[in-house]
C-alpha cells in the first residue's frame, strides 16, 4: 500500500509518516481537552471542598503514542488508545478516594473504571491507584470551550499521595511484576509497600480523629453551643475556635498557624480574645466595611482587626509604615473612638 518505512497494525498496514499525521491531527483537540478537564475537577473539588495535593494533565507524545499503537498492534488507535489524553488527582487522604469516584461517576460519562488494589493479592506489593475512562457528556460540548471534544475519550487517575509516592518509586526501579525482582529484593519492597499502606490508614485515622477532637470543643450550654476554652491552645483548637466563630468566613492552615504564633508570642487565650470578640461586635461590621469596601475579610482578617482594637501589645507590634495605611489608619481611628 505504502512505499515507505511501514508498521503492520492488526491487519492495516500503516507507514510511521501517516501515523504521525493522524497524531497532530488529534494532538490540539486533545490539549484543549486536557486543559478544559482539569478547570472542571478543580471546580468539583473545590465545591465539594475537598482538599487535593495537585491536579495534572498530559497529552502523550508521539514517541510514547507510537510505541504503544506497535506494542499493541492498533489498527483504529485514536479509538484504542484510552490515555492520549490523561489526568491525574493526588489527594491526601483514602476516604478522598470514594469521594471522587462519586464526583467522576456523576459529573462525567463513565466508560469503564479500574480499581488497581483490588487487582493486588493480599502478599503481594504493587501499583494503587483508581483508574477511569471518560468521555464529557453531550451537555458539555454547547458551551464554546468544549465544542467538538464529545467523542474524545480521556483517563482520570487518582491516587493518594502515598500511592503516588510508590508509583514513582515503583517506576524508578522498573519493577512491575513478582518475577522482576530478585529474591533478595522481594522481602524488603513487600515491607516497604505495606508500610506506606499503613501509613495511608495511619493518616486517615488521624484526619479522623483530629475532626473529632475540634467537634468535642463545642458542647450545649442552656440549649445554646458554647465552646470549650479549657483545652491548651494550639492549631487545632485555633481553627476549631475560628470554624465555630466564623463559620462563613475563608479560612487556610498556613495562615491559621501563623495567627496561632501571633496569639502565643502576645500571651493571648483563646477565651481572653473572646471576651474582646464580644466587646467589639457591634463595631466590627462598620470597620470592615470602610477596610474592605467590596468583600469580606478572612477568620483571621477579623481576628487581628479585633486585636489591633483591644490589645495595646498587639497594636504597638504592628509596624509604624504599616499603620500609614488604610488599615491601619481607620483602625487608629476607631482606637480612639473607643478609648473616648
Amino acid at each position: 500500500m505504502f512505499v515507505s518505512y511501514i508498521y503492520k497494525l492488526g491487519t492495516i498496514i500503516m507507514e510511521k509518516q501517516e501515523i504521525q499525521v493522524h497524531y497532530e491531527n488529534n494532538h490540539k483537540l486533545y490539549l484543549r481537552l486536557a486543559e478544559n478537564i482539569k478547570q472542571a475537577l478543580i471546580t468539583f473539588l473545590s465545591e465539594q471542598q475537598i482538599s487535593y495535593h495537585t491536579i495534572s494533565s498530559r497529552v502523550k507524545e508521539f514517541d510514547s503514542y507510537f510505541e504503544k499503537i506497535e506494542r499493541k498492534g492498533y489498527d483504529k488507535p485514536i479509538e484504542q488508545i484510552e490515555d492520549f489524553c490523561g489526568l491525574r488527582i493526588i489527594c491526601f487522604y483514602p476516604l478522598d478516594l470514594g469521594k471522587i469516584a462519586e464526583i467522576i461517576n456523576e459529573e462525567f460519562d463513565v466508560l469503564d473504571s479500574i480499581d488497581k488494589t483490588e487487582n493486588l493479592e493480599a502478599d503481594r506489593f504493587g501499583y494503587r491507584s483508581n483508574h477511569y475512562i471518560v468521555k464529557i457528556k453531550k451537555a458539555w460540548a454547547k458551551a464554546p470551550n468544549y465544542r467538538g471534544l464529545e467523542n474524545l475519550k480521556t483517563e482520570i487517575q487518582v491516587r493518594t499521595i502515598l500511592m503516588h509516592s510508590w508509583a514513582d518509586i515503583e517506576h524508578k526501579l522498573a519493577y512491575k511484576t513478582k518475577d522482576d525482582i530478585p529474591l533478595k529484593f522481594r522481602r524488603k519492597l513487600y515491607q516497604l509497600s505495606a508500610l506506606l499502606e499503613i501509613a495511608d490508614s495511619q493518616f486517615q485515622e488521624l484526619k479522623n480523629e483530629k475532626e473529632i477532637f475540634k467537634k468535642s470543643l463545642i458542647f450545649e450550654n442552656k440549649g445554646q453551643p458554647k465552646f470549650d476554652f479549657s483545652k491548651d491552645i494550639n492549631l487545632d483548637t485555633l481553627q476549631a475556635y475560628l470554624d465555630f466563630t466564623f463559620p462563613d468566613r475563608s479560612k487556610g492552615n498556613t495562615i491559621t498557624r501563623r495567627l496561632l504564633e501571633e496569639l502565643m508570642s502576645h500571651n493571648i487565650s483563646l477565651e481572653a480574645f473572646d471576651k474582646m470578640r464580644i466587646e467589639t461586635k457591634t463595631i466590627i461590621p462598620e470597620i470592615e466595611k470602610e477596610i474592605v469596601a467590596n468583600g469580606n475579610w478572612a477568620q483571621v482578617g477579623i481576628v487581628r482587626a479585633i486585636l489591633d482594637l483591644k490589645s495595646d501589645d498587639y497594636w504597638n507590634s504592628r509596624n509604624e509604615d504599616w499603620k500609614e495605611h488604610n488599615w491601619g489608619k481607620v483602625i487608629s481611628k476607631w482606637r480612639e473612638k473607643i478609648k473616648k
